[in-house]
């Protein structure tokens, strides 16, 4: 009783913060240009972010039943690994800091501690994609100042993934060992779908930022990752106020206006992580009826 209060605590904090950010924020835009920014955005554009973030939830999807596979006697169904990852989505707006995604793993016909185990792996995976490209889009973006330490961290992440493989170790009954040894099978797979998944949302933004400007595809590659750092700092309700803040901060590198940041982050937000979690809703309250 005592921890859930001190979580419900902690949840709230992080609503306020979240509040506050967004005030800060919102009280320097201009509101009007902030509604032409967004009545600016054509149709093409955003029939293209609505079919790259259902190629990114298709992505998702393979990703999360590869991640279940790391159990070798889970027999996957393609509607449960489906409707499990969409659940996922929708859990992820019921506590700030997307602590309720767990809950997924109970609409999978597996082994709890391996499905959790699977959610660990997924989780870790994507932390390191974010790194891997923040990295890289930190020695462009700080070369003129940060240059050795941006590349040699760079060097580090590259190695993380091997950090998983030696946790086998730690385990002297060996009861994992079979689940270490599907590791190895799927990380080629993993890997490049992440690679995918992260140009397909540098794209979104690209294309979104080419409303407003001619802004250079490199430029993306450079500002997009270290805007999606921020997703990596748990401080804020689904990332809002933050993750605005950083884009606000880099794209002013490139003359971008506040309202037009903002106008990209929360374009990118509503299809990649509202449209989902509404798709994910369905299936709990669909669920539910079904167990009535």
């Amino acid at each position: 009783m005592e921890k859930l209060i001190k979580n419900r605590y902690f949840y709230f904090i992080k609503i306020i913060i979240t509040a506050i950010i967004l005030y800060f924020i919102f009280r320097k835009i201009n509101f009007h240009q902030l509604y032409i920014s967004f009545i600016e955005l054509k149709l093409s554009s955003i029939l293209l972010i609505l079919f790259t973030a259902g190629i990114k939830i298709f992505i998702e999807y393979l990703n999360w039943g590869s991640y279940l596979k790391l159990n070798p006697e889970y027999k996957p169904k393609k509607s449960e690994i489906f409707r499990s990852h969409m659940i996922g989505h929708a859990l992820r707006f019921l506590i700030p800091g997307g602590h309720a995604v767990v809950g997924k793993m109970f609409y999978v016909n597996n082994e709890k501690k391996l499905s959790f185990m699977s959610m660990g792996v997924e989780k870790f995976f994507q932390i390191w994609i974010n790194l891997l490209f923040a990295g890289f889009a930190a020695i462009f973006y700080f070369r003129s100042k940060f240059i050795l330490p941006t590349i040699l961290a760079f060097i580090f992440i590259i190695f993380l993934p091997f950090i998983i493989y030696l946790l086998k170790h730690l385990d002297r009954k060996q009861n994992l060992a079979i689940y270490f040894k599907q590791y190895w099978k799927i990380i080629p797979r993993i890997f490049v779908m992440q690679i995918v998944y992260m140009f397909l949302t540098i794209f979104q933004y690209f294309i979104l930022l080419n409303n407003f400007v001619s802004f250079h595809i490199f430029s993306a590659i450079v500002s997009v990752p270290l805007i999606l750092f921020s997703n990596l700092i748990p401080i804020t309700y689904a990332g809002l106020g933050l993750r605005e803040k950083f884009a606000i901060e880099i794209l002013s590198k490139y003359n971008i206006s506040s309202e037009t940041a903002i106008t990209i982050s929360l374009t990118v937000f509503i299809f990649n992580v509202l449209f989902p979690a509404l798709i994910g809703l369905y299936y709990i309250i669909n669920s539910k009826r079904k167990v009535k």
